[in-house]
């Protein structure tokens, strides 16, 4: 309050207004850059019931989600180098859009993890082994070196 009015009731000058201001905006700003990441647990309670179809479906369903989740990272990317780019040549308020958690990458993994564990129960149930349609994604990914999914202990 002291910032605003004076002792003598009168306003603060227009600079310290426009300062108080522009914080305020700033302070707003930097809560928009980005998204928490919501990874996937890599096993269920029901991974217990599930039977060879069951198994393939989940399978299938998470290298679709993987699939999104590709895109919507390329293009998280490809906004961060614009907004970057903005940020530094034009109006620098932009660089608080940018989003540098990449939430995706956790998302991708975690995917990828509960796929590998999809696997290993499908060959404990003697079902055949889901196979990956994502095999290039995944050298791309992994920028070109093919790595597996974490272990489990």
């Amino acid at each position: 309050m002291n910032l605003v009015i004076r002792k003598d009731n009168k306003t603060a000058p227009l600079a310290l207004r426009s300062a108080a201001a522009l914080l305020c905006c700033a302070i707003a700003l930097s809560s928009c850059g980005g998204r928490e990441a919501h990874p996937i647990a890599s096993t269920n309670v029901g991974d217990g019931g599930l039977d060879c179809g069951g198994v393939s479906r989940e399978f299938a369903a998470n290298e679709r989600q993987i699939l999104a989740t590709v895109k919507e990272r390329s293009q998280a990317q490809g906004k961060n180098v614009i907004l970057g780019a903005t940020g530094v040549l034009l109006f620098w308020p932009a660089l608080f859009f940018m989003d540098p958690k990449s939430p995706e990458k956790v998302e991708i993994d975690a995917l990828r993890n509960r796929n590998q564990v999809l696997t290993d129960l499908a060959r404990s149930r003697k079902c055949p082994a889901p196979k990956s349609q994502l095999g290039e994604v995944y050298k791309r990914l992994d920028g070109g070196v093919k790595t597996s999914p974490a272990k489990r202990d």
